[in-house]
């Protein structure tokens, strides 16, 4: 799936607890391909989002977020999950509490996703077994 902004604010509506996190998001600029600008949300802590994450494609990527929100009110602990395996390999830049570990409910909640995404996303795993 091509990320956009609008494709990024319309996913995670469908999955927070409390949407209204949505207006202190960040653009966090990406860089440029075929002369536009590209931009990914970053969604802040607060509420029982508890932490969040974006997953980009490159180091280059994973600096120029940390970066961005480093510092930023609702993105508290900027840093990256794990290292990367090569330059170019995906990375994940997190922010807030410690990701719990345990099962996918649990990660989910910590997100603050609602009972509802949740409930969703296990039909929809089930429905592709």
């Amino acid at each position: 799936m091509k990320h956009t902004l609008e494709t990024d604010r319309a996913s995670m509506h469908e999955r927070l607890a409390d949407p209204t996190l949505l207006d202190s998001a960040f653009a966090v600029p990406m860089g440029e391909t075929d002369g536009e600008m590209r931009y990914r949300l970053a969604v802040p802590v607060g509420g029982s989002r508890r932490a969040g994450s974006l997953t980009v494609a490159n180091d280059a990527e994973a600096e120029a977020t940390l970066s961005a929100l480093a510092g930023r009110d609702g993105f508290p602990s900027v840093r990256l999950r794990g290292t990367g395996s090569a330059h170019s390999a995906r990375r994940t830049v997190i922010w807030g509490d410690d990701f719990p570990r345990g099962d996918a409910v649990t990660r989910w909640k910590h997100l603050g996703y609602s009972d509802e995404a949740i409930v969703r996303y296990e039909q929809q795993a089930l429905k592709g077994l």
